[in-house]
């Protein structure tokens, strides 16, 4: 009975370490690695269809039942989606993930300029008036195709939690800020990456100060990236993407806007986004890394952490499951002498953050059993079961109590 569950507790370990990695798919019968599904999206508002790129965590396939995930909407989705994806992998894996795991929708644009400008202008960035801004004007209409079309598809399909992010370079960027400016309520934070605030005489500062004048924000987080290298005259006259922008919102701040902005200083505006977009996530989600100390000392001060956090975001915010199972099962079976107190709570842990799930229920069942607290255990295994009546481990551990 005892070889048996422990080797459930190595299955259990080895399913932690595969968090870590993306899909593995066969074809041919040649292994590939698969980061996400291309899907088409018939737009209404754009009279097109559109291309959206989609990336599930690893744990989606076990968890997406009982959990909900943040999303990460990111723009110039046809060419980013790849290292984007690559940088929440592994910003949210591994025992001390800086933040959680989260859906990654990447957004194609037919027409770039279309669909990121908010207004039809035909001066570039060099001061000069061209025809070749001529379809710009369409942001509007994009913006309604992000709220209306887009996020209703990626919610209605996946289990997606409230808090969602925006993220866009250069171009893009300022569409994310006309985002910001004109819907405050349809995402909780925005990643503008050396972006093309000069547009139309720096439109995006009017904006601005409209939205600072109705009062619209809460809880709203805005993470903006320049480059430090200034553009070389006559050919760009604008300054870098954005200093104007963090200069107006430094001097006249937007209650309910927390404003970080990073200076890059080695890339160059046409290669900061895959650094950019690192530094942008890690500042969203500041608080949400755990320490070593307290992983291997001071588990109790998690839930703390967490709720400061949540708070913080007026989110709710949970531990990653895969790490605090490993440290219960660690704690439990791992360490000589073993230490059943930081075990029982990094199981409870699990149970108060993800109470549909049955394998932290499970779990902590069986660590009950193990410390001689049959009734408790009892109760414990009862309601794995009733959230999953075909886990053949609890009735198997269940059946030894009677």
């Amino acid at each position: 009975m005892l070889s048996r569950y422990l080797s459930l507790t190595i299955a259990s370990l080895a399913a932690i370490v595969l968090v870590a990695l993306p899909t593995r798919a066969q074809t041919e019968g040649r292994d590939q690695w698969v980061i996400g599904e291309r899907h088409v999206v018939t737009s209404d508002i754009l009279g097109s269809d559109r291309d959206i790129w989609i990336s599930l965590p690893q744990s989606y396939q076990f968890s997406h039942h009982y959990r909900d995930y943040p999303v990460l909407y990111a723009l110039d989705g046809d060419k980013f989606f790849h290292p984007f994806t690559g940088v929440v992998q592994q910003l949210s894996s591994d025992a001390t993930p800086l933040i959680p795991e989260m859906i990654v929708v990447g957004i194609a644009s037919q027409n770039r300029l279309t669909d990121s400008t908010p207004t039809q202008s035909l001066i570039g960035a060099d001061g000069r008036e061209s025809p070749a801004w001529g379809a710009s004007g369409g942001g509007e209409a994009f913006q309604r195709f992000l709220e209306d079309e887009v996020i209703a598809y990626v919610e209605a399909n996946y289990s997606t939690s409230d808090y969602r992010i925006l993220a866009g370079y250069s171009l893009t960027g300022l569409s994310v800020a006309h985002n910001l400016f004109t819907r405050p309520d349809l995402f909780d934070a925005h990643i503008v990456m050396d972006a093309s605030i000069w547009w139309d005489d720096y439109l995006i500062l009017d904006l601005a100060d409209a939205a600072r004048a109705q009062g619209g924000f809460d809880h709203n987080q805005l993470f903006i990236t320049t480059t430090s290298q200034n553009y070389p005259a006559p050919y760009i006259t604008v300054e870098a993407g954005g200093r104007e922008l963090v200069a107006a919102l430094e001097a006249d701040p937007i209650e309910g806007l927390a404003l970080t902005h990073h200076a890059i200083t080695r890339e160059t505006h046409h290669n900061l986004a895959a650094i950019s977009l690192y530094e942008g996530l890690v500042s969203v989600f500041e608080g949400y890394m755990l320490t070593l100390d307290d992983l291997y000392l001071h588990p109790e001060n998690i839930a703390l952490q967490m709720d400061a956090l949540s708070d913080r975001l007026d989110a709710p915010m949970a531990p990653s499951e895969g790490v605090m199972s490993f440290f219960g099962h660690y704690f439990l079976r791992g360490v000589s002498p073993t230490e059943p107190d930081k075990a029982m709570t990094y199981f409870r842990l699990n149970t108060r953050y993800y109470p549909a799930s049955p394998q932290a229920w499970f779990a902590l069942g069986r660590a009950l059993v193990d410390e001689s607290e049959l009734e408790e255990a009892r109760t414990v295994l009862e309601q794995a079961l009733e959230l999953d009546p075909d886990h053949e481990a609890a009735q198997a551990l269940l059946s030894t109590l009677d």
